[in-house]
């Protein structure tokens, strides 16, 4: 089994659920949860995803209550924080000490879905980024990666927005990005079935899983979605 890394929604279908789920994922063999910052204009994600962000944003949750709930946490995988640009530029002109806060809460990163790879080194944050990569990106690009400070390279394995598919049509893309980059590389977008899982760890060093995981967080009442959770990645991971 290589890494496996959820993306879990902060707030959605409240927060009460999201600390639940994460202590629940504790449990599991996982590598890193992505704990996503609720954002009006998700343009990275599909409908599901954007139905999360809707919910968490009428429940009144911000990028305070995420570090709120980082602060409670005693877990053992790696967290991450995924949010849009604005909602961290924002904050950082309120709260000057926010790099100070997340590595005092030991989140290793942060992942920007608007903030392209040729634009990283104008965002100085002074905190490790997570580059993305398409399958369109010039391999000069993919290069420069091996210069930065990142924990991981985050693969995006299709156009478009999140969400379930069956497809994975880039994997000799995935491959020959694998060889460049010296980085661990993780591949996301539209992955929701064990196969496909199992695919992308025969040519990377992981793989993230957000739609299909979050799609279990409204289908179900939650007081039974973190056993739902927990029974989808155990399948999804083959246990």
């Amino acid at each position: 089994m290589k890494d496996f890394v959820a993306y879990i929604p902060a707030g959605y279908p409240d927060l009460e659920t999201t600390v639940n789920v994460l202590k629940t994922l504790n449990t599991l063999p996982i590598k890193a949860v992505e704990l996503g910052v609720p954002f009006s204009d998700p343009i990275a994600d599909g409908p599901i995803i954007q139905t999360a962000h809707a919910v968490a944003l009428k429940n009144g949750v911000t990028l305070e209550h995420v570090m709120n709930v980082i602060s409670e946490l005693d877990v053992r995988y790696d967290l991450y924080i995924m949010s849009y640009l604005n909602v961290i530029l924002q904050y950082r002109l309120k709260e000057p000490g926010l790099t100070r806060k997340l590595k005092n809460l030991h989140v290793k990163g942060l992942i920007i879905p608007d903030l392209p790879l040729k634009e990283m080194k104008n965002v100085d944050l002074d905190f490790p980024l997570i580059p993305f990569v398409a399958p369109n990106t010039k391999e000069e690009e993919v290069k420069q990666i091996n210069e930065m400070d990142a924990p991981f390279v985050y693969y995006i394995s299709r156009f478009g927005v999140t969400g379930e598919r069956k497809d994975l049509p880039f994997l000799d893309h995935i491959k020959k990005v694998k060889k460049i980059v010296e980085k661990p590389l993780y591949v996301g977008f539209g992955i929701s079935e064990p196969k496909q899982v199992k695919a992308v760890w025969e040519v990377a060093d992981g793989v993230i899983v957000g739609s299909a995981l979050v799609k279990v967080l409204g289908e179900h009442p939650t007081s039974e979605v973190p056993a739902k959770i927990r029974r989808m990645v155990e399948t999804l991971i083959g246990k």
